[in-house]
């Protein structure tokens, strides 16, 4: 059974919903101004980084969230920004520090939970990304994504049991959630649980052009009934573009002609 993982990084950021929609070019005029007329103003060296990230500039960004937190060390949303940023950068040691320091600054932070606990588990450190999300749902109890990243967590322990525990409340809290029903299918499936097939099913059901799911049904069918036609999900992976399965259909499909 193909092992299909995925983790989600939830990237909020913290800015005003004013934000939103808006002209970064424009913007960073507007808060380059603003510095201009008082160079201590540290919200909008942090919301001129923002700006700067969603043009991928992330250089100039670190520099301004660095200069804002230089003013203001206390100054959360800046630590939150810029520990997203160093996600972005895959510098998860960095991005730990700031999102402790975050949560330092404000302990009942379930964001910020989330994000060290995804940075903790990018380092391979699967103990404390565990703690983590335990933490965040324990703030937010209807994280759905905190369940399914520690679903995955717990996957990667070998703890396939926890897994499915928690990918059962994530779907029960978001009902459309493919790759968690995707992965409860081959957790299951790991576990000689048939109802597996269900969940195969529902992903299929949820989104049709999916390849995955159409070979991780075709595996299940060689795994525990081969009489089922593997060969036509195989085929419809292949058609949907899911060059994995080409390696399966040659071997166990096309000797059958």
């Amino acid at each position: 059974m193909k092992k299909i993982i995925f983790l989600i990084i939830l990237l909020i950021n913290n800015l005003c919903v004013s934000q939103e929609n808006t002209d970064p070019y424009k913007d960073i005029e507007f808060y380059t101004e603003q510095i201009s007329k008082d160079a201590n103003d540290y919200t909008s060296y942090h919301f001129r980084g923002f700006s700067k990230f969603n043009l991928n500039d992330f250089e100039g960004a670190l520099d301004d969230y660095n200069k804002a937190i230089e003013i203001n060390e206390n100054y959360y949303e800046a630590y939150f920004s810029r520990g997203l940023l160093f996600q972005k950068l895959n510098k998860h040691k960095s991005a730990i520090l700031d999102f402790s320091t975050c949560i330092r600054l404000k302990d009942t932070s379930a964001k910020s939970y989330f994000n060290r606990a995804y940075s903790y588990s990018m380092m391979g450190d699967f103990y404390n990304s565990i703690q983590d999300y335990t933490k965040c749902i324990s703030l937010d109890e209807k994280n759905s994504e905190a369940y399914y990243n520690r679903g995955v967590i717990y996957k990667l322990s070998s703890k396939y049991q926890e897994a499915i525990n928690d990918f059962n409340v994530a779907i029960s809290i978001n009902p459309n959630s493919i790759d968690a029903f995707q992965n409860r299918g081959i957790m299951k499936s790991y576990l000689k649980d048939k109802s597996a097939l269900n969940d195969f099913n529902d992903v299929i059901k949820l989104d049709q052009k999916n390849g995955e799911a159409f070979y991780n049904r075709a595996i299940y069918f060689l795994n525990f009934n081969p009489k089922n036609d593997y060969c036509s999900d195989l085929k419809k992976a292949i058609d949907l573009g899911f060059e994995l399965a080409i390696e399966v259909y040659n071997e166990k499909c096309l000797k059958k002609k």
